[in-house]
């Protein structure tokens, strides 16, 4: 069968992607700052004249907090347009299905490269992807919920407080809450680095597009995917 190319990712998932990545950075790293405050830069600047630079805590505490109102709008729009479009559907590892086995035994062979990429079957999204894209909403979401559970502590009786609030006792207490937030987030590192190397891998090895679908939304399959149902 010749190679075809087919459209995987909508203009909307496209966009979600790169606005969710960014807003993940930038909280990840002054998330770091806000958890072990150092000077910027090679030389450092006096406390004297830190505000003045706009090195302060309060500057990067408020860096922090946009970009967790861009991860909450971000992740609400990703709920949202999986309503309304095939192809942006929030999938689950189909457990209860023989294929979703079949293809997490491939997947697992070929990235520690017992098999031959052009050996087994083709997938849209493979039974890897269908298991950890969902772990990883997850995650973010609880970055989500831990993050406004912790901000609302500086306004009690405010909205997030009153909404978020029962987290910090849930998790037992404010430290806690502290340590599985920076805990998760590592975690959501992690995955992004192994995110990377995936991608990167498919698109040297194969040249399917995988790269960069994340921009022109089509990917190429030198055979039917199993299921591409999923988004026809």
């Amino acid at each position: 069968m010749n190679a075809r190319k087919i459209y995987i990712f909508s203009p909307g998932l496209r966009i979600w992607h790169w606005v969710n990545f960014l807003a993940i950075m930038v909280l990840f790293f002054t998330g770091l700052y806000i958890g072990n405050p150092f000077f910027l830069g090679p030389v450092g600047v006096e406390a004297t004249y830190a505000y003045r630079e706009g090195i302060t805590m309060d500057f990067i505490r408020k860096i922090h907090f946009i970009a967790g109102y861009v991860l909450l709008a971000a992740f609400v729009f990703r709920v949202i347009i999986s309503l309304f479009s095939k192809r942006d559907r929030l999938l689950f590892p189909a457990i209860w299905r023989r294929d979703y086995w079949t293809g997490l035994r491939e997947i697992t062979l070929k990235y520690i490269f017992v098999m031959r990429d052009a050996e087994g079957h083709e997938y849209v999204r493979n039974a890897c992807a269908r298991t950890f894209y969902p772990l990883v909403y997850l995650m973010i979401l609880f970055m989500i919920m831990t993050g406004f559970a912790m901000y609302g502590m500086s306004k009690p009786g405010g909205f997030w407080s009153s909404l978020l609030g029962w987290i910090l006792g849930f998790l037992g207490g404010e430290f806690m809450v502290h340590m599985w937030h920076h805990w998760v987030a590592w975690l959501i590192i992690i995955f992004a680095v192994l995110h990377v190397y995936f991608v990167v891998r498919e698109e040297t090895i194969k040249k399917n597009g995988e790269l960069s679908s994340m921009f022109s939304g089509y990917k190429v399959f030198e055979k039917e995917p199993v299921d591409i149902k999923d988004v026809e």
